[in-house]
C-alpha cells in the first residue's frame, strides 16, 4: 500500500476546512508546501526504481488520482485557485513529467484543471467559430464542432486525462486546416473530413453525416448510379480514417465504423428495392424452366432473337422471366437445359406453337 500522499491529504483537508481564510492567503500554507516539496522527491525516486512496468503504471495511476483528489478537496471549498490549489497543481505537472507518455487515459482531471482552461477554450471556440463562418461552413455543423470546447466550458460530467488529450489534439488540426487547398467539394466537406479524421464520435455528428449523405445521394435518380454514390462515400469515409486519434467518446463506437456499416445498410435496402421493381418487370411464363429454356434457345437459333453467348442470353433470361412455380432460377440453371431432348418438355413448347401458328395463317390465307 502506498502511503506517500497521505500526510499530504490530511493537510488538505485541515485547510480546506477553513476556506473563507484560504481566499485570503497569497502564498501556499507552509506545512503544505514544505510536504508538495518531500512529496515530489520521493514520488519520483519511487517511480524511477521500479522497473517492471505494470507495477509501474499502477503505482504512478493511482499515484496521480490521490494529487487529483487531493487538488479537488482543496479547490471545491472556494471554487477557486488559491495558492494551495495552484501547488498541487504544479506538483501534478512535475510529477507528469517525469513520464510523460505512460499517464493513463482514465486519469481524471482535477476540477481545478478545468477551471483554468475555461477562459483560454472560450476565446478558441469564438475564434474556430468566426474562422468556420467566414469560410461559409454549414452553421449546423459548426455548431458540432463547439461540443467538445463546451463539454470543458461547461463541464456535466467527470473529465479524463483522455478528453484534455483528444481536445488538443483537436485544437491542432482546427489550426493547421488549410481551407484553401483542401481535397474536398466544398468547405464543410473539408470539415466533416476533419472531424471523421479525429473519431468525432458523437451521435449528433454521426445523423449530420447521414443527413448529408442521404442529401447527396437522393438528387440520384438511377439505382446503380446510387449504389456508386453509395459506394463513393463509403471510400471517402475510409480514406479519411487514420486511426492518429482515439475516439471522442470512448464508450462508443468510433465514427468511421458506425458510417460504414450504416452505408452499407442503405446499399443493401437499394439492392432490394431494385430486386423487388426488377421483379415486377419480369415476363411470367406457364411454362417450367427446362421448357422455358428449349423456347428461348429455339427462337435464338432460327434468328428470332440475336445470336449470343450462351453465357450471356441464360443470364439475360434469368434477369427477365420468371418460370411456373419459381419467381427466380440461377442463369446457369437455364443454360444446362438449353440441350435437353426430353419430349416432355419439347411437347410444352410445341403444342402453343402450333397453336400460334395456326392462327397467323388464318390471317394470311385471307
Amino acid at each position: 500500500m502506498h502511503t506517500e500522499t497521505d500526510y499530504l491529504k490530511t493537510l488538505a483537508v485541515e485547510i480546506a476546512a477553513n476556506a473563507i481564510q484560504q481566499i485570503e492567503e497569497i502564498i501556499p500554507d507552509k506545512h503544505l508546501l514544505a510536504e508538495v516539496i518531500r512529496v515530489q522527491k520521493l514520488i519520483t525516486s519511487h517511480l524511477l526504481s521500479i522497473d517492471n512496468f505494470p507495477q509501474r503504471e499502477s503505482f504512478y495511476f493511482n499515484t496521480l488520482t490521490k494529487l487529483v483528489d487531493i487538488c479537488d478537496i482543496l479547490y471545491e471549498g472556494n471554487q477557486c485557485i488559491t495558492p494551495d490549489v495552484k501547488a498541487i497543481l504544479d506538483l501534478l505537472a512535475e510529477i507528469k513529467k517525469v513520464l510523460p507518455t505512460e499517464i493513463s487515459p482514465a486519469l481524471k482531471l482535477p476540477k481545478a484543471f478545468i477551471h483554468l482552461q475555461k477562459e483560454h477554450l472560450i476565446e478558441i471556440c469564438r475564434e474556430h467559430e468566426q474562422i468556420l463562418k467566414d469560410q461559409q461552413v454549414d452553421p449546423k455543423l459548426i455548431a458540432l464542432v463547439t461540443i467538445p470546447f463546451r463539454q470543458f466550458i461547461n463541464p456535466r460530467h467527470r473529465l479524463y486525462w483522455r478528453n484534455f488529450t483528444w481536445l488538443k489534439g483537436f485544437e491542432e488540426q482546427l489550426e493547421s486546416m488549410d481551407w484553401e487547398n483542401a481535397d474536398c467539394n466544398s468547405k464543410t466537406e473539408a470539415l466533416m473530413s476533419l472531424l471523421i479524421n479525429c473519431d468525432f464520435n458523437d451521435h449528433r455528428f454521426f445523423v449530420y453525416c447521414k443527413r448529408y449523405i442521404k442529401q447527396r445521394v437522393g438528387n440520384v435518380q438511377n439505382k446503380d448510379r446510387r449504389l456508386a454514390a453509395l459506394a463513393e462515400c463509403a471510400t471517402l469515409v475510409l480514406e479519411d480514417t487514420h486511426h492518429e486519434f482515439h475516439a471522442f467518446n470512448h464508450r462508443r463506437k468510433n465514427i468511421s465504423d458506425k458510417l460504414i456499416d450504416w452505408i452499407r445498410k442503405e446499399k443493401d435496402a437499394v439492392k432490394l428495392d431494385q430486386t423487388l421493381t426488377n421483379e415486377l418487370y419480369k415476363i411470367e411464363f406457364n411454362l417450367d424452366v427446362d421448357s422455358l429454356a428449349l423456347f428461348w434457345k429455339h427462337l435464338m437459333d432460327h434468328g428470332v432473337t440475336k445470336l449470343v453467348g450462351v453465357d450471356l442470353y441464360a443470364k439475360q433470361i434469368a434477369a427477365t422471366c420468371s418460370s411456373k412455380g419459381k419467381e427466380e432460377f440461377k442463369w446457369e440453371t437455364i443454360k444446362g437445359k438449353f440441350y435437353g431432348k426430353n419430349p416432355k418438355y419439347l411437347k410444352r413448347i410445341f403444342d402453343p406453337l402450333v397453336a400460334i401458328i395456326a392462327d397467323i395463317k388464318r390471317f394470311l390465307n385471307r
